[in-house]
């Protein structure tokens, strides 16, 4: 009885916390498009709305590591098994990217392109090659130009515990940049809120900063390799957040 009551709360928990932010979702991206200042104002607005949602489902965020300094362009990769880690990413990481992208599946929401526009955040155009070309080398250049852009590794939400397999996004961007890596690990997420579920149990989520990792001597040819390398990783210090382990990156 006692077990059947926690999952019926944890339940309602998460279900409240998903319901609140989906309805908000077209007057905050709203108010962002319209009433946003600049890049910084549109994040924050943003965030509060996360932050919302995480408080909802009684999911902390902490970070440790190495952070990236601004005006070095780098490539800030990361992993995501849940919903739970995206919100702990906008609450978390804005003030260590100057660039980033998102699936393309935020654009049903309403005024959601705008939105991102105000926040320096460009939508990944799935099924279109031609269109992701472009955006890849709008990245390419931006990290050039010694702008801080962040890219997810899978290229979408894991749903497992643990690191799915990695696309090469991240590796033909830094590569074709020349500049490095940075692994961005998270984990919590998916004990907080699997994928497909409303059950919030309350957490934590951990985003580790790791080492930087170096594409001097790489050629497009070997985004594969390097996108094997960050996931080993990845998958590593993954294993060291789930133990809470000290930084070993």
């Amino acid at each position: 009885m006692k077990y059947f009551a926690k999952n019926i709360g944890e339940n309602w928990r998460g279900g409240r916390a998903s319901l609140r932010f989906l309805a908000a979702a077209p007057i905050v991206n709203a108010q962002v498009a319209l009433r946003a200042k600049d890049r910084e104002d549109a994040r924050d607005m943003f965030a509060r709305h996360f932050r919302r949602f995480l408080d909802t489902c009684q999911v902390s965020v902490s970070l440790d590591g190495e952070f990236p300094e601004s005006g070095k362009g780098c490539i800030l990769c990361y992993n995501e098994t849940s919903f739970v880690d995206v919100a702990a990413y906008c609450v978390s990481m804005w003030p260590y990217v100057d660039r980033a992208a998102a699936a393309d599946l935020y654009a049903y929401f309403p005024f959601a392109r705008a939105a991102c526009r105000k926040a320096a955040i460009e939508m990944v155009p799935r099924g279109n090659r031609k269109a992701t070309d472009q955006l890849l080398e709008r990245m390419v250049s931006a990290a050039k130009q010694g702008e801080r852009v962040a890219w997810g590794g899978e290229g979408r939400l894991s749903g497992k515990d643990g690191v799915g397999r990695f696309k090469i996004g991240a590796s033909l961007i830094a590569i074709r940049a020349q500049v490095p890596v940075i692994p961005v690990v998270f984990q919590g997420g998916h004990h907080a809120m699997p994928l497909g579920s409303f059950r919030a149990r309350p957490g934590e989520v951990r985003i580790r900063f790791c080492k930087s990792v170096p594409t001097a001597g790489y050629v497009e040819a070997d985004a594969r390799e390097f996108a094997d390398r960050l996931q080993t990783k990845f998958v590593r210090n993954y294993r060291q957040l789930a133990e809470k382990r000290p930084v070993l990156a």
